[in-house]
C-alpha cells in the first residue's frame, strides 16, 4: 500500500491535519500549529507529507544548517491506521533525497530509548549512533543522536570535548579551549579559564557591548600555556577596527594590536601573511594540528559578526569544526555542534570577515 502513497511539501491547507497526526502521535514535545506555520514557510526547512486516499497520513521535518552540509530529520510522525505499511521508509527516504539536493552531506536526528521500532528502522537505514542523549526529552526519557553519511567519504574522528561559550563575546577563548583539551590531557575547560582568556585576549571594542578577541591576543594566550603556534593573517590591517565608527576607540584598538604584536614577538613568533585555502588547512588538520577559525556569522545565519570556531578534522571534501555558539533555535543539543561539516569551498567563503575580507587562523599543536 505504501507505493501508492504521495509525498510532496506540506501547505497551509494540511494544518489542521498535521496538528490532529501531531496530538495522536506525541504526548510530549509536540510541534504547534504556530511551528507547522512556520516551518511550512521558512528557507531552513522542509515539511514533506505523505498523502494515501486524499488523506495525511504521515509527515517529515527536515531542517539545514545554514552555512554547511549538515541536514536534521526534527520530527516523523506517522499515522496509527498507517503504520507498518512502509510510510516512514518512503518519508524517510524523501527527506535524504531532499537533504541532498540542498548540498548536504550528512544528516542527524534524535530518537527516544522508548521508542525501539524507529530505531530499527533508523538502522537499516543506515544510521548509526553519535552519542546518548541522557534525559532528553520533556517526559525525562533519554535518547540517542543518530546520524547517516549521505556520500561514501570518511568522516574523520575527533577526540574533541565540546564547550559551550556562556557569554556572546567568548567564542575565542571557548574555541582555544577546546583546543588546547584536545591536545593535552591535563588542561580542563572551565568558565573562569574562558573569562581569564578573554581578558588576555580582547580587543577591548566592538561594534557595541564587550570587546571581541584578537588572533593575535589568543595566539600570545596559547604559547604562554604551552603550545606551539602558526598565526596565518590575510593582512597587516588592524583587525576589527572598521567595525567601530568612534575615531578615538579605533585609536585604542591599533593600539591594543601593536601591543599583542609586541607581546607575540617576544614570545618567538611572527604572524605570517597569507589565506590558508581549505585544502591547505585540510591538510594541516590531517598532520594533527587544530585550528581556530575567524570565520563571519553572515553565512551561518545572517548576522555580521565576526566568529571563532574549532577546526576538529578533515577529509577530501569537508572540513569539520566545532562551533562554541549554541544560540540557534531547533538546533539544541551539544552534538548539533560539533565536527560540523563545511566543504573545502564552503569553508573558504565563511572565513573572511567584514568588507576587507579578513581572515584569520590560528594553528595549534
Amino acid at each position: 500500500m505504501s507505493a501508492q502513497a504521495l509525498i510532496r511539501l506540506a501547505t497551509r491547507t494540511d494544518l489542521d491535519a498535521l496538528c490532529a497526526l501531531e496530538n495522536q502521535c506525541f504526548d510530549s514535545d509536540r510541534l504547534s500549529r504556530r511551528s507547522f506555520t512556520h516551518f511550512i514557510k521558512a528557507e531552513h526547512s522542509q515539511l514533506l507529507v505523505a498523502e494515501l486516499d486524499q488523506h495525511l497520513c504521515g509527515y517529515v521535518l527536515l531542517l539545514f544548517r545554514k552555512g554547511t552540509n549538515l541536514a536534521r530529520i526534527y520530527s516523523v510522525a506517522i499515522s496509527v491506521n498507517h503504520r507498518g505499511q512502509g510510510i516512514a521508509t518512503l518519508l524517510m527516504s524523501a527527506a535524504e533525497e531532499t537533504a541532498i539536493e540542498h548540498d548536504a552531506s550528512f544528516i542527524r536526528l534524535e530518537v527516544s530509548e522508548r521508542n525501539t521500532k524507529a530505531a530499527q528502522l533508523y538502522q537499516r537505514l543506515g544510521y548509526h549512533k553519535l552519542c546518548d542523549l541522557p534525559e532528553y526529552y520533556e517526559d525525562g526519557s533519554s535518547g540517542e543522536r543518530l546520524e547517516k553519511r549521505l556520500h561514501t567519504n570518511k568522516a574523520p574522528s575527533s577526540s574533541t570535548a565540546y564547550y559551550p561559550q556562556t557569554t556572546p563575546f567568548t567564542c575565542g577563548p571557548a574555541s582555544l579551549m577546546m583546543a588546547m583539551a584536545a591536545l593535552r590531557g591535563d588542561i580542563l575547560a572551565s568558565r573562569s579559564e574562558e573569562l581569564r582568556l578573554w581578558r588576555e585576549a580582547t580587543t577591548i571594542y566592538m561594534t557595541s557591548g564587550h570587546g571581541g578577541c584578537s588572533p593575535v591576543g589568543l595566539a600570545c594566550s596559547a604559547v604562554r600555556r604551552g603550545f606551539d603556534v602558526e598565526l596565518y593573517l590575510s593582512s597587516d590591517e588592524t583587525p576589527f577596527v572598521d567595525s567601530v565608527r568612534n575615531l578615538k576607540k579605533q585609536d585604542v584598538i591599533r593600539l591594543v594590536h601593536r601591543e599583542f604584536l609586541s607581546e607575540l614577538a617576544g614570545l618567538g613568533v611572527v604572524p605570517k601573511l597569507g589565506v590558508l585555502t581549505g585544502a591547505q588547512l585540510a591538510q594541516r588538520l590531517r598532520d594533527g594540528q587544530l585550528a581556530v577559525c575567524l570565520v563571519s556569522t553572515w553565512r551561518l545565519n545572517r548576522n555580521k559578526a565576526p566568529h571563532w570556531v574549532l577546526a576538529t578534522g578533515a577529509d577530501k571534501r569537508f572540513i569539520y569544526f566545532s562551533d562554541p555558539d549554541r544560540e540557534e533555535e531547533f538546533w539544541n543539543s551539544d552534538a548539533d555542534f560539533i565536527d560540523v561539516p563545511i566543504a573545502h569551498s564552503q569553508y573558504e567563503s565563511l572565513a573572511r570577515y567584514g568588507k576587507s575580507r579578513f581572515s584569520a587562523t590560528l594553528l595549534i599543536s
